[in-house]
């Protein structure tokens, strides 16, 4: 964000898809990720694809757009802001994602991402609506503090591993209709304001509300 347009450019030409990037605490424009994540486009599917990826306290002034996009490490968003919408529709993480303690003040949509590794959303605020629909989770599913202001859908979810709502708070709707829980699902202390709906959900491991 603070090179100058050759420097920057020289900077963006080094890398190739699946390369590793650290920039945390970077403040970006929509013009700015773009031209990030169209370097780390793979020719072959038309996709980002990215190793590691440190965003730590990163500021997202724009609609951040990581749709279909590839996380071949860790993707790490803790204490990050998403200004606009949050877009990471069909997103495939292969890592852990950490998203703890991030702000999203637009929408943020996660509808059928893929999470191999740890999700992390602990103590996550989620000012505008939160899709998570047909999403599925590999590994634990983690939103213990989280605020959803908005609706929060996770309908046809499926969570493989433990799905972690403790202490969550709902203001608005929360839909959890279809959704497969196959490890325990821990809602103890969980608020919920709005309507809260569970119909079709399965359960196949303890249920804790």
């Amino acid at each position: 964000a603070h090179l100058a347009d050759a420097d920057r450019d020289t900077y963006l030409a080094s890398l190739t898809p699946g390369a590793s990037i650290d920039h945390r605490g970077t403040t970006f424009t929509e013009f700015l990720l773009d031209a990030l994540l169209n370097a780390l486009r793979d020719p072959t599917t038309g996709h980002p694809r990215l190793g590691d990826a440190g965003f730590w306290s990163a500021t997202f002034e724009g609609d951040a757009r990581f749709e279909s996009a590839t996380f071949e490490g860790d993707a790490r968003f803790e204490s990050a802001t998403f200004k606009g919408d949050a877009g990471f529709w069909s997103a495939t993480f292969k890592g852990d994602a950490g998203f703890g303690l991030a702000t999203f003040e637009g929408d943020a949509r996660f509808e059928s991402a893929t999470f191999k590794g740890h999700a992390e959303f602990g103590l996550a605020t989620f000012k505008g609506d939160a899709g998570f629909r047909v999403a599925t989770f590999e590994g634990p599913a983690r939103f213990r503090s989280a605020t959803f202001e908005g609706d929060a859908g996770f309908v046809s979810a499926t969570f493989e591993d433990i799905a972690w709502f403790g202490s969550a708070t709902f203001k608005d709707n929360a839909w959890f209709g279809s959704a497969t829980f196959e490890d325990v699902a821990w809602f103890l202390s969980a608020t919920f304001e709005g309507n809260a709906g569970f119909g079709s959900a399965t359960f196949e491991g303890g249920a804790w509300f």
